[in-house]
């Protein structure tokens, strides 16, 4: 049985909804689902089988949409351009929040009527679980959905996302509080249930996320390669990068892309280990002048100085292959170059792109000079990619994409 786990976040729950339209894509049919707030309400809508729906849903959505509020106004907040009639916008929420006892949900709630089909939850012979926390009671409760009494399931899937600034109604005399407070990525709920396979999307929202019970269940783990935003920022825009980053995140993590940023389909590694030891004198020559490194035999110093010292700049497991490095060289200056990421490709149809990007657009900060400046006071960011972005222009120069097919 495989089951799917799906952390709770807010408006990163866009996260999830790209990341299972790859999964689905990929042939992955779920017999489980388990999910704290925003992902208790994901899971609902895959459950049900409603999934694509559920994607045009958050396609939609927007700060309006959710709560009732000015999106002109809250982009100014976001953006901290607050004048007069922003400031009076927040004094009036503001006093609107204190006398409501917490932020309206009721267009969420709304949005939840039309959408969730308790009947559809119930009939499916897909397991589903979440978690939210009794604050009358003072104690999780982890529920199945043959916990849930009937006729409740829209109110203890509010329950499971009732974040505290909410205003929170009452189920039957009791006030819930989201499950993140007890277990934020609920993947325990199917492991009782006994499931070995289980594929946990993050989001990284603050919350507990408690160990897995059985250390021999099998994970797939997807997590987003950028922040993914705040969890009550539901802007448009964000929304859709987000969707973008959970597709192409998980499809990182199930054909087992190279890249931290981009998305490139792996080499062979001899090809790789054969252009190392192709690469000129003159280039590592130069290398090692970027990284301040005493000059000694090239193809040593390549090997045992630079490429240590090129992994360690990057930040690099001590695992990493040559592949490994010489993809995260190049994406960093792809980043800065301004690539498209959101596209996968092969190694060749990288190095073909990104040598048709460079040259392009204005000169970077990043001189070799600059590159010793910083690097001599100190490791910061902007240090570390001055130099990998010296590099990968050297390594340019020498890199042919046919050496790669």
């Amino acid at each position: 049985m495989l089951g799917l786990a799906l952390e709770g976040g807010g408006a990163r729950g866009a996260f999830h909804m790209g990341a299972v339209k790859a999964l689905l894509e990929a042939g992955y049919q779920f017999d489980g689902v388990a999910g704290t707030s925003i992902g208790a309400l994901n899971g609902a809508l895959i459950v049900q089988g409603d999934f694509e729906a559920g994607y045009r849903m958050w396609e939609s959505l927007s700060n309006s949409l959710i709560f009732e509020v000015d999106e002109a106004q809250i982009k100014k907040v976001l953006n901290k351009k607050i004048d007069r009639e922003t400031r009076a916008f927040l004094t009036t929420k503001i006093k609107e929040i204190i006398e409501n006892k917490g932020i309206d949900t009721s267009r969420i709630r709304q949005l939840l009527d039309q959408i969730i089909d308790e009947d559809k939850i119930r009939r499916s012979p897909t397991d589903f679980g979440i978690v939210t926390v009794s604050v009358s009671d003072l104690k999780p409760f982890e529920l199945y959905k043959e916990d849930i009494p009937q006729g409740k399931m829209t109110e203890y899937l509010m329950a499971s996302a009732n974040y505290p600034a909410f205003k929170i109604e009452p189920i039957d005399g009791k006030f819930y509080i989201d499950g993140g407070f007890y277990d934020n990525l609920p993947a325990n709920l199917l492991v009782r249930k006994g499931y070995k396979d289980i594929v946990m999307i993050r989001t990284f929202a603050i919350g507990k996320v408690r160990k897995l019970q059985d250390e021999h269940v099998n994970t797939i783990k997807i997590m987003p390669s950028e922040d993914l935003g705040s969890i009550l920022n539901f802007n448009h825009n964000t929304i859709l990068t987000n969707l973008k980053l959970g597709y192409y995140d998980a499809m990182r993590a199930i054909r087992h892309l190279k890249g931290k940023k981009y998305y490139i389909e792996p080499a062979d590694d001899d090809l790789i280990l054969k252009w190392l030891f192709s690469i000129p004198n003159t280039t590592i020559d130069s290398m090692a002048r970027i990284l301040q490194i005493q000059a000694g035999d090239p193809k040593r110093m390549l090997f045992e100085r630079i490429i240590p010292e090129l992994s360690a700049l990057l930040r690099l497991p001590a695992r990493s292959t040559y592949q490994d490095i010489l993809v995260g060289i190049l994406e960093c200056y792809a980043h800065e170059k301004g690539m498209d990421k959101f596209k996968i490709r092969n190694f060749t149809e990288f190095l073909e792109e990104l040598k048709a990007c460079d040259g392009k657009g204005e000169d970077s900060n990043h001189s070799i000079t600059h590159g010793f400046t910083l690097r001599a006071k100190s490791r910061t960011r902007l240090a570390r990619e001055g130099l990998i972005n010296d590099i990968a222009a050297e390594l340019l120069h020498v890199l042919e994409p046919s050496g790669f097919q």
